[in-house]
């Protein structure tokens, strides 16, 4: 007989939906991009330039539950969604709820905002319901929405977002669009299983390998020259102390799929995936400090570092076990 999950159940389930574990990502690209265009921005600017991000990266979580619900049936039944512990409508709902009220709330700050929030919606649901299986290009729509972020966040202090910013902003994107396709090789079997064209799925783990080196150099190159080219008035010694240390844990991502054997086990990616969302934190948070605001910077990514990490070993056993997929 079919019993009703209990609250303790439910909660968990959506704690499990809304990955603790990435959730903190977003809304640091959010406040960078404000401090990078108004150091001296007040902090109710620098909350919702946080917070609306935050609730838009939620939405898509749940919005990729939803979309994902026939493939997790088949290769994650252990999922919110399939389990039964979260209905599907009840994740359609809450994708609705915090894109409203993030499109709102950026809205409140500044209404040319909803020109971003719109390309970012559309990217994202396009991503999540039709270009997940189209390969490469999937994951690089996929990492449009991080781009926009940075953009948003300066246009919470000034009307029109900084153009000094577009290389970082481009930085970001070609991060997240590699960082997507790293998953994409950690779920290759599920995928195939499910009738899912991903990139990993029909080019190979040797040429998957390849587009993440290709990303990651892209990105780096980006981060490392920007302060010379394009921005004079942050501390430099800050910015390349913090950029070396993401290039870094970036190299022990990339280097741990290198160096494993073909095809690669699920487990070697997912540890892999690991270490970048640790370091996408620094990424994402280190140019608050470069711009003069340290103090902030460590209010921001400390909690973030801690409970990303804790969170990590949280979803490790309940979101991701390494479970061959038949």
């Amino acid at each position: 007989m079919h019993t009703t999950p209990g609250i303790r159940v439910k909660l968990l389930a959506h704690i499990e939906a809304c990955r603790p574990d990435t959730a903190f990502y977003a809304g640091t690209l959010g406040l960078s991009g404000a401090v990078l265009t108004g150091p001296e921005a007040a902090y109710h600017s620098l909350a919702l330039a946080w917070l609306a991000p935050t609730l838009a990266w939620i939405a898509s979580l749940y919005g990729g539950d939803y979309f994902d619900r026939d493939l997790d049936a088949l290769t994650k039944p252990h999922r919110p969604i399939p389990s039964g512990r979260i209905r599907a409508r009840t994740a359609k709902n809450l994708m609705i709820f915090f894109i409203t009220a993030g499109v709102t709330l950026a809205t409140l700050v500044n209404p040319l905002t909803v020109i971003l929030a719109a390309f970012a919606t559309v990217s994202g649901i396009a991503y999540a319901s039709r270009l997940k299986g189209r390969g490469l290009w999937g994951n690089i729509i996929r990492g449009l929405p991080t781009a926009l972020t940075l953009f948003y966040g300066s246009m919470t202090v000034r009307p029109l977002p900084d153009a000094e910013l577009i290389p970082l902003a481009l930085m970001f994107w070609i991060h997240d669009a590699g960082s997507n396709l790293l998953g994409a090789l950690c779920d290759r079997d599920g995928d195939r299983l499910g009738g899912y064209h991903t990139y990993p799925v029909r080019r190979g783990d040797s040429a998957t390998v390849r587009a993440l080196v290709g990303f990651y150099v892209g990105w780096t190159a980006l981060g490392l020259t920007w302060p010379v080219l394009f921005r004079g008035n942050i501390n430099a010694v800050v910015y390349y102390i913090a950029m070396l240390a993401s290039v870094a844990l970036g190299s022990v991502s990339l280097l741990t799929v290198l160096r494993a054997p073909r095809p690669i086990a699920r487990s070697v990616g997912l540890r892999a995936h690991e270490v970048v969302v640790v370091e996408r934190i620094i990424l994402g948070s280190f140019l608050v400090a470069a711009a003069g605001r340290p103090g902030l910077a460590i209010l921001v990514a400390g909690p973030s570092m801690v409970l990303t990490v804790v969170a990590q070993r949280f979803m490790r056993s309940r979101h991701e076990p390494f479970r061959p997929v038949r």
